[in-house]
């Protein structure tokens, strides 16, 4: 058995502002610090015939839920390599949907995530993956209810089934030029017959600006298709999710979100993209005075339809990262946020600063 110890650190301090109708439609929100991620990790693996890998971590009140514990167990789960380039995940994992979520939010280019609604962080379960054409194509599905840690009956919890196929249509020698296409089905199962759609606006610490409450529901069908292009040090990478929802009650609404990234880094690297898992990592500098690399953004969520009102979010963004180290990052951000809720409109502003150590 093999052992290897690892550590997270994103600390963030959001200044905001908001304009009355704003204030109205989601609460006062403060300037504040936070401590986005205090990862501890344990992987390693147990050598047989075909080593097993497995993957232990934990965080410190990541998801800044009143009903939270203070320290919150992330991933628990055993890799099984089966045949060829086939393996299995069994325990508490990452559901392959949406490729904000699969990728580590310290090797995104945005400081935050967008689509929050259509995804769940971890849930427990089984996940079978394979790699095709010398890894050029990943394929992986998996089935997940997470009734055990919810301590609800079997019946009452919601299964989430999800599948999620990649490919690299093009992909230069020197990895410096490829282009990443994927696309992602998921089942989410409704718990206690009720589903809840809400996200915040692209910050850990501000509150969901977008939140349809719990209502009613048998369960939703959701689709996410992706791209990421990269030449050199100039990427783009796009995202779109869809879910219909099965609630004869507020007459079946469907909720959609989308958002589009630009990225160029001025000191000419890239980055490198991971064949095995289908997404790419975070920038390794090749100089000692590190990686300047330059962001823009805008993004929107609609989960407003039918007789759900949750509200539809608008936000552009621009900011810049110091990748100063292979560990270090220092990255520093504004947005403008447009909502529509509750019959008017109102707007926020932030600027988050991040400074992340990954070991």
């Amino acid at each position: 058995m093999t052992l290897r110890l690892g550590f997270a650190v994103l600390a963030d301090y959001t200044f905001v502002g908001q304009d009355s109708p704003n204030r109205t439609q989601v609460g006062p929100q403060e300037s504040t610090s936070d401590l986005r991620a205090g990862r501890v990790v344990l992987s390693g693996q147990f050598k047989f015939a075909r080593p097993w890998t497995y993957l232990i971590a934990g965080d410190l009140n990541e998801f800044r839920e009143s009903e939270d514990r203070l320290f919150e167990g992330l991933d628990c789960s055993v890799t099984i390599p089966l045949w060829r380039e086939s393996r299995v995940v069994i325990g508490k994992q990452k559901e392959p949907f949406v490729y904000e979520m699969i990728g580590d939010a310290a090797n995104l280019p945005q400081q935050e995530r967008i689509l929050n609604a259509f995804f769940t962080s971890r849930n427990d379960g089984v996940r079978y993956l394979h790699n095709y054409l010398k890894d050029r194509m990943s394929f992986s599905v998996g089935i997940y209810n997470d009734w055990l840690r919810k301590n609800v009956e079997l019946a009452d919890s919601g299964t989430q089934v999800s599948s999620r196929l990649t490919g690299l249509p093009i992909m230069s020698a020197d990895g410096r030029e490829f282009l990443h296409l994927g696309v992602a089905v998921r089942y989410f199962g409704a718990d206690e017959g009720e589903l809840r759609f809400k996200a915040r606006p692209e910050s850990n610490a501000l509150d969901n600006f977008v939140d349809t409450g719990a209502f009613p529901a048998k369960y939703a069908k959701e689709l996410a298709v992706e791209a990421l292009y990269n030449t050199g040090p100039f990427s783009v990478l796009t995202e779109y999710a869809q879910a219909w929802v099965a609630s004869p009650e507020k007459a079946n609404p469907s909720f959609r979100g989308s958002y589009v990234t630009g990225s160029y880094v001025f000191t000419g690297e890239h980055r490198p993209y991971d064949k095995t898992v289908g997404y790419a990592r975070r920038i390794i500098p090749r100089s000692r005075w590190g990686a300047v690399e330059l962001v823009g953004r805008i993004s929107y969520l609609d989960i407003d339809d039918t007789l759900v009102k949750g509200g539809t979010l608008a936000k552009w963004y621009a900011g810049v990262n110091w990748w100063a180290s292979r560990q270090w990052k220092l990255g520093v951000g504004y947005g403008r946020t447009a909502l529509d809720r509750f019959d008017t409109t109102g707007r926020a502003q932030a600027v988050l600063a991040r400074l992340q150590w990954i070991y």
